[in-house]
C-alpha cells in the first residue's frame, strides 16, 4: 500500500481568501487523518507527504508518528525547515522506526526502511544542531537541506544511490566565499561548518549525484574527502559561481569510476585552475600534465550543453575538447545539446570528431538535440 499526499494540490492560488485557505487545510488534513485512518495496521509500502508552511508542523508531526508503528520501506518527507518540530514525550516510539524532531535535533532510526526522501525549503539563516541518520539497511538516500553543525550517528551500511543537495548557511556562504582565501581548500581551523561525518558514511555508495551546493559544502565544511571505492556513476550539477576544486579530490578518490555525468560544464575559476591540478585546459598547452590522465571513466555524459551565455559556448566546446584529448579510458561521449537546430547539432559532433585522441581508447560520439529524452542514467 502507497499513501501519497501533496497540499499544493489543494492549497490553490485562485483562492486568497483567509477563511478559504483554512477551510482547505482542514479538508485537506481531514483527508490525510481518514486515509491513515482506514489503513489500520496493514503493513504500508510507502508514505509521501508535501507540505509548505500552511499545514503546519502538528498535523505532520501526528501523521509520522501513526506510521512509526508499520513496516514503512519508504519514507518521503518534503516539508518547511522554518517550523518547529517539537515532540512532546509521550511520542510513540515504533521498535523498527523512529523519527524524532526536538530542540532542533532530527534523528531518523530504522532497521525496515529501504528508502528515504528528505527535502527540506530552503533555510539560510542558521544550521541544525545535531541530524542523525541510523539506518542500516537504507539503500536509497535522497537528503535535501542546510548542513547541520554535527551529525553524530551516519550508519547507511547498505546505501547504493544517494543524491544530496546540502546548502551554507547566508553567514557560512559570506566566510567562504567572499574571504581572501577563497579559492583554496580551507584547513580544519577555517571551516564554515563540517559535514565530513555525513559525507564519509555515503562513501560506498555505487551511484551518487551531487547538486552545485553540494560541491560549495566539499570545498567548504569537509576537512577530507573520503575514498569512494564502490563508486560506479557520478552525476555532478554545475555552476558559474561555484568552483570545481572538490570535484577534483572527488574524482581522484573515485577509483573505479565508470560513468561521469555533468548537468552543465560552467564553474567559477579559481587559481589552480589551468595547471595540472585542475579540470580545465592547461593556460600552457604543452608539457603540463593533467589529473585526467589517470582517470577511469569509460562514459562521459554532458547535460544542457549550450544551455548558456554566447560567450561561454566557446567554453563547453573547449572544455569536451579537452576530457576527449586527456581521459585515457574513455570509450563514449554522449551529448545532449540545448539546441533544435540539426546543422547545430552536426557542426558539433563534426568538430569532436576532429579531436585527436593520440594513443588513446577509441571513443564514440553522439550528440543529440533538445527534443532527444535523455536520462541520467
Amino acid at each position: 500500500m502507497d499513501l501519497e499526499f501533496d497540499d499544493s494540490e489543494f492549497m490553490h492560488p485562485t483562492r486568497t481568501k483567509k477563511q478559504d485557505r483554512d477551510e482547505i487545510r482542514k479538508d485537506f488534513i481531514n483527508l490525510v487523518d481518514c486515509m491513515l485512518a482506514l489503513q489500520r495496521n496493514e503493513p504500508l509500502n510507502r508514505f509521501s507527504i508535501k507540505c509548505k508552511d500552511d499545514v503546519g508542523s502538528a498535523p505532520v508531526i501526528d501523521w509520522i508518528n501513526k506510521v512509526l508503528n508499520l513496516d514503512v520501506s519508504e519514507l518521503a518527507l518534503h516539508i518547511s525547515s522554518h517550523w518547529d518540530w517539537r515532540l512532546s514525550s509521550k511520542v510513540v516510539v515504533s521498535e523498527t522506526m523512529v523519527q524524532e524532531f526536538w530542540e532542533a535535533c532530527s534523528v531518523v532510526s530504522s532497521r525496515s526502511l529501504k528508502r528515504l526522501t528528505l527535502r527540506l525549503q530552503q533555510r539560510l539563516d542558521g544550521n541544525h544542531k545535531s541530524v542523525s541518520f541510523d539506518t542500516p539497511n537504507l539503500v536509497y538516500f535522497e537528503y535535501s537541506d542546510t548542513i547541520a553543525d554535527q551529525y553524530p550517528v551516519v550508519k547507511f551500511d547498505s546505501l547504493v544511490e544517494a543524491s544530496l543537495d546540502l546548502r551554507m548557511t547566508h553567514e557560512q556562504i559570506r566566510k567562504a566565499k567572499f574571504s581572501n582565501d577563497y579559492f583554496f581548500k580551507p584547513d580544519e581551523e577555517t571551516m564554515v561548518g563540517n559535514a565530513t561525518d555525513l559525507v564519509m558514511g555515503i562513501c560506498n555508495v555505487k551511484t551518487l549525484y551531487l547538486s552545485d551546493n553540494t560541491l560549495e559544502v566539499l570545498t567548504f565544511c569537509c576537512e577530507s574527502m573520503p575514498t569512494f571505492d564502490n563508486l560506479l556513476q557520478l552525476t555532478i550539477k554545475t555552476d558559474r559561481e561555484v568552483g570545481w576544486e572538490s570535484l577534483l579530490v572527488l574524482l581522484k578518490n573515485s577509483p573505479n569510476l565508470e560513468t561521469l555525468v555533468f548537468q552543465g560544464l560552467l564553474h567559477r575559476e579559481g587559481k589552480k585552475c589551468g595547471s595540472e591540478e585542475c579540470l580545465c585546459k592547461p593556460w600552457e598547452e604543452e608539457g603540463i600534465p593533467t589529473c585526467l590522465s589517470s582517470s577511469p571513466v569509460k562514459v562521459l555524459k554532458i547535460l544542457k550543453f549550450g544551455d548558456c551565455e554566447d560567450e561561454d559556448m566557446g567554453k563547453e566546446m573547449e572544455q569536451v575538447q579537452y576530457f576527449l584529448q586527456t581521459m585515457p579510458n574513455l570509450e563514449e561521449l554522449i551529448i545532449h545539446y540545448e539546441t533544435s537546430a540539426d546543422e547545430d547539432v552536426d557542426e558539433v559532433f563534426s568538430e569532436l570528431e576532429m579531436v585527436p585522441r593520440d594513443g588513446l581508447t577509441k571513443c564514440k560520439i553522439q550528440v543529440f538535440p533538445d527534443s532527444f529524452n535523455l536520462s541520467t542514467s
